[in-house]
């Protein structure tokens, strides 16, 4: 019965990193919009859903520790992409050490208009 709940929280996170990284990408996808905006988006989106964890702007291979859960958005020219991961804590410690991974990645065109 644990291991359900454990099972449902993980689930509940990783659809809330998803829809986190959609949220960012359509922000940042706007015309004008910056990889900031995109990354101040998913973070506060996904604010709500992690149980015991705060997500952070962080994007491998960046100088410095990466918090728990990372929010990462990168300008690619034409479209814009934005990438959770990390672990969120582990609510019912069956697995031992470690938290339940974490990982979406969306990319979207970005907005272009023509006369």
């Amino acid at each position: 019965m644990l291991g359900a709940v454990e099972l449902s929280v993980w689930g509940a996170e990783s659809y809330a990193a998803r829809s986190a990284a959609l949220a960012g990408a359509r922000a940042g996808s706007v015309a004008g919009a910056q990889p900031s905006i995109a990354t101040t988006v998913a973070v506060d989106a996904l604010a709500p859903s992690l149980v015991g964890a705060v997500a952070g702007q962080w994007c491998p291979g960046a100088p410095g520790e990466a918090p728990e859960v990372w929010v990462c958005a990168k300008d690619l020219g034409t479209a814009v992409e934005v990438i959770v991961g990390g672990s969120a804590p582990v609510p019912v410690p069956l697995t031992g050490e470690g938290g339940l991974p974490l990982h979406a990645d969306v990319v979207l065109q970005k907005e272009m208009f023509t006369k």
